[in-house]
């Protein structure tokens, strides 16, 4: 799932814990896409808190490093 081009946001701007929308923009990509993929489990560190989905930044980048 990683980008082609340079993330806009660098990775040690991120929160702790990302949103959906933060994910799309450190990763360049549409937001529908992160929420195709944050549905179909494909997202590492992601959790729902109530109807919204959170990602555990640490855990994402640790993941997609490896």
């Amino acid at each position: 799932m990683p980008a082609t081009k340079p993330a806009t946001v660098r990775a040690d701007a991120l929160p702790d814990v990302m949103t959906a929308a933060e994910l799309a923009a450190y990763e360049r990509v549409d937001v529908r896409v992160i929420r195709a993929d944050l549905s179909a489990g494909k997202v590492p560190g992601a959790y729902m808190r109530g109807s919204h989905w959170r990602i555990v930044t640490r855990t994402y980048l640790d993941a997609v490093a490896s």
